[in-house]
């Protein structure tokens, strides 16, 4: 039987061999593979851009007072809350994090690997370089597998 070498360790968690990926949660055998590739994988800045848009929404009533005395009335607010003095820290305060949340959100890469089962994910990181060698060495161990043929 012919010996397994190592294209790739991270030292920690993933490993790919000329017949292998093995990761974290699972086996995948590099002939069950038929897709592979790096991909971008978007993060989702709603939530971020909600509260920036609500935060000066805030603000700006704070100024401008367009939502009116009554209202704050109906929902039971005291009418010192809904003071332009407590509402324009608030709503930038809201804005704030709102923009926060929107930064602090990167995107990140995966190996995207396409087996018999479906498309899945296999390894996601923030760090593309590290995601692009974990492809390389895959690309490598398919192509070693068929010259051996």
């Amino acid at each position: 039987m012919e010996q397994n070498r190592f294209l790739y360790s991270d030292g920690r968690e993933v490993f790919v061999t000329q017949s292998a990926l093995k990761t974290k949660r699972a086996l995948y055998r590099l002939k069950g593979i038929t897709d592979f590739g790096l991909t971008v994988l978007r993060p989702n800045r709603l939530p971020g851009l909600i509260l920036l848009i609500i935060g000066l929404t805030i603000a700006a009533n704070g100024f401008f007072y367009f939502i009116p005395a009554s209202f704050f009335e109906s929902l039971s607010i005291p009418l010192k809350y809904a003071a332009p003095g407590v509402l324009i820290p608030v709503g930038v305060g809201i804005a704030i994090i709102g923009i926060i949340l929107m930064l602090l959100m990167r995107k990140r890469y995966a190996v995207r690997i396409e087996t018999a089962e479906g498309e899945k994910d296999a390894v996601v990181s923030e760090k593309k370089e590290y995601v692009d060698q974990i492809v390389t060495a895959i690309r490598k161990g398919k192509s070693s597998s068929f010259s051996r043929r």
